[in-house]
């Protein structure tokens, strides 16, 4: 598998584990010490894992990935990843759903043979 096909694959990886609510496979895409930012703030990644271990206020979601743009120098083991995502929150029935277009900043490392995040910054572009 080549490194962008990795690091795709990372992307996906993380959609499925989110998606299912699977924290033991979240946690294997993150590097130990990652720093994982969005609309909770700075979080380490233990932090980050509590917040999705809590009740949802969707309980289901379904994560669109875009062909994210990748900078990787030849031979490197760290990459920047600039990922388009949409994501479907689905509320429990007689609530309302969330769609949600999402930028994510991503720097991936690879380590112990294997590209984990290891710095995440996601941001709401839009919402409806």
């Amino acid at each position: 598998m080549s490194d962008h096909d990795g690091l795709r694959a990372l992307l996906q990886r993380y959609a499925r584990a989110v998606d299912q609510r699977d924290i033991e496979a979240l946690a294997e895409l993150f590097h130990p010490d990652a720093e994982i930012s969005g609309s909770s703030g700075k979080l380490s990644l233990d932090q980050w894992l509590e917040t999705m271990r809590a009740p949802r206020a969707f309980p289901a979601s379904m994560h669109l990935i875009g062909e994210p743009l990748i900078t990787l120098e030849e031979g490197s083991d760290a990459a920047s990843l600039d990922t388009y995502a949409v994501v479907y929150q689905l509320g429990d029935e007689g609530s309302g759903d969330l769609t949600l277009g999402i930028r994510y900043l991503d720097d991936a490392e690879r380590t112990d043979g294997r590209w984990v995040f290891r710095r995440r910054t996601s941001e709401t572009v839009w919402m409806r």
